[in-house]
């Protein structure tokens, strides 16, 4: 008994030591940054040039011509919106432009960029979303699907004197099947789009969505800032924008459970059942120690 006593007294002097480097790392002052429309600026984020140690090198941004930009993986964008609630940057492409006619998009952006577990932002999976793409087309099409489209520059959108005609296509879902693609046409960029439904669209309906912009999320952030006093296995929540940890107690909890259903046990049983609670007992005692000492460190 003194040895568990004992086991118990060093594992709690450690977790507590770990809960207060996690506290001191999050107890530092920054003030919130602004540049343009984006007034605050604040963790994860930071804006170029803030202090070291002021929100996560990996979600920093920058102003330029008193325009908040993002880098993503295929080019820069303008940052419309910070949503601190739902965990979402909306991003707006620079080549989009108000106008009579269109202003096509510099890059194309794709789920694939979105899609590696080391990426800073992510795609909701519960956000409806389209792909849509711009093509260049030899000859015209007579289809309600494709929408007529006239460039403002046309060397943006087109390589080729032969393919006269420029048109965009908005699928729903995912992606859109070859066969959707006429034969005399080839993509030119390829963009997912938010808030549009295909069908009966416009050009300036596509263009008033691209201007719009793409809300992604920074959620994933929580997974990687807070601290794994919670519990070292991570998971989104997308649906209520939040994260759950579980504990290596959660893991025991759960083999309890499946104990009441009269399972069998081998001849020392009775001491594999007791091993059992005693060791759950003790991860809930200590998550009891740190939860008490963190609201200590938040009353401070």
């Amino acid at each position: 008994m003194m040895l568990r006593e004992a086991k118990v007294v060093a594992l709690t002097v450690f977790h507590t030591f770990l809960l207060a480097i996690c506290a001191a790392n999050g107890n530092q002052t920054c003030r919130p940054s602004s540049c343009g429309d984006v007034k605050k600026i604040s963790n994860p984020f930071r804006l170029k040039g803030d202090p070291s140690g002021c929100g996560d090198p990996d979600y920093e941004l920058v102003c330029e011509n008193n325009r908040t930009m993002v880098n993503l993986e295929n080019g820069k964008y303008y940052v419309a919106d910070i949503n601190y609630d739902n965990y979402t940057i909306r991003v707006v492409d620079p080549g989009v432009e108000k106008g009579n006619c269109f202003s096509a998009p510099l890059y194309s952006l794709t789920r694939e960029i979105f899609r590696s577990d080391k990426r800073a932002y992510f795609l909701n999976p519960h956000e409806a979303t389209n792909t849509t793409v711009l093509m260049n087309c030899e000859q015209p099409i007579s289809d309600g699907n494709y929408i007529p489209i006239t460039p403002c520059n046309r060397s943006n959108v087109t390589s080729s004197s032969s393919q006269a005609y420029v048109y965009a296509l908005v699928g729903g879902g995912d992606s859109l099947l070859v066969n959707d693609i006429k034969y005399s046409c080839t993509i030119s960029r390829t963009i997912i789009t938010q808030f549009l439904k295909p069908g009966n669209l416009s050009m300036s309906d596509l263009q008033e969505i691209l201007l719009q912009g793409l809300d992604i999320s920074f959620l994933p952030f929580r997974c990687k800032s807070e601290c794994h006093m919670k519990g070292p296995y991570c998971d989104l929540d997308w649906t209520k924008n939040t994260v759950k940890w579980y504990s290596f107690g959660y893991w025991f909890s759960e083999y309890l459970e499946s104990l009441r259903d009269g399972s069998t046990f081998s001849s020392n049983g009775v001491r594999e059942r007791y091993n059992y609670y005693y060791h759950y007992e003790t991860a809930l005692y200590l998550g009891w120690i740190i939860r008490y000492i963190g609201k200590s460190f938040k009353s401070q």
